[in-house]
């Protein structure tokens, strides 16, 4: 009898303990649930924040590229326009440079011409000038020939010796410059031996 009240007496004892445990196993339970709704709620509401920022960070990234094509739009018209711009001052500037390449060459031919005929001219009174003052020495030689025909204190031999040693001189210049020596004879007045003889020493 008193072993089955002390069999009863740990039964209902373990009973105790086994419903002390079943109890806080299920306040652990709850206390857990309620711990993990909390963090859950946490978690949503970091979600929610998160899905806030990239919905605001999309919003902004949509701006600056709608910005940044408006921007390009209105560089592509100003360089256009700076473009063509710059295309119509060049040919302007080109045309300039044409025209004024044409009217220098223009200036430069009608100088050039005036200096050749300044020059040609300038030639021509030169050799005017040249045969002016040979013809002024010959004239001056005769002048001085005839004088000294007429100044009776020149002996006639003088005179004579004079005209010859001219003779010879020009018949030397005549041959040096390459004329016949028929031609001389011709035009000097000389015999053919003497200016044989003139031609062999030069």
């Amino acid at each position: 009898m008193n072993y089955i009240a002390l069999l009863l007496c740990i039964g209902f004892v373990l009973f105790i303990f086994q419903t002390l445990f079943f109890f806080l196993c299920l306040k652990w339970l709850k206390s857990g649930k309620t711990k993990r709704d909390k963090e859950f709620a946490i978690l949503d509401a970091e979600r929610g924040q998160l899905i806030e920022i990239q919905s605001a960070l999309t919003h902004e990234v949509s701006q600056a590229k709608k910005l940044a094509s408006e921007t390009l739009n209105k560089l592509m018209v100003i360089g256009s326009e700076a473009h063509a711009e710059w295309e119509d001052v060049t040919k302007k500037i080109n045309s300039v440079l044409i025209e004024v390449d044409k009217h220098s060459e223009i200036i430069l031919e009608a100088n050039i011409s005036n200096l050749n005929m300044r020059s040609m001219a300038l030639e021509k009174i030169m050799k005017d000038a040249e045969i002016l003052n040979e013809k002024l020495l010959i004239s001056s030689k005769k002048a001085h020939k005839i004088l000294k025909l007429f100044d009776s204190s020149v002996p006639p031999e003088e005179i004579f010796k004079e005209i010859q040693n001219e003779k010879y001189l020009d018949a030397k210049k005549l041959l040096l410059e390459g004329v016949e020596a028929s031609e001389v004879v011709k035009r000097l007045g000389m015999s053919m031996t003497e200016v044989l003889l003139l031609s062999s020493y030069i």
